[in-house]
């Protein structure tokens, strides 16, 4: 499969690379609030609604790393 690779520099990069930062710390700060609801959520004894926000924080969390990796050059 034909993969498109783009070159951008100067304004664009650094707005391309503000925007995934960005990005990161909004999926990061995702996680987390799922997470403390879904905590939230098993202490009151609905077990069933706290593991569908503990798998929307791990989706989070993946989304997250993957914008890392990005950042990082890692893909």
């Amino acid at each position: 499969m034909y993969k498109k690779t783009y070159q951008f520099q100067g304004k664009a990069y650094k707005a391309i690379q503000d925007d995934l930062w960005s990005l990161l710390g909004r999926w990061e700060h995702r996680a987390k609030i799922l997470a403390a609801i879904a905590h939230e959520q098993r202490a009151s004894g609905r077990h069933e609604l706290a593991e569908a926000y503990k798998k929307q924080a791990i989706e989070s969390r993946k989304h997250a790393e993957s914008v890392r990796k990005l950042l990082m050059g890692q893909t």
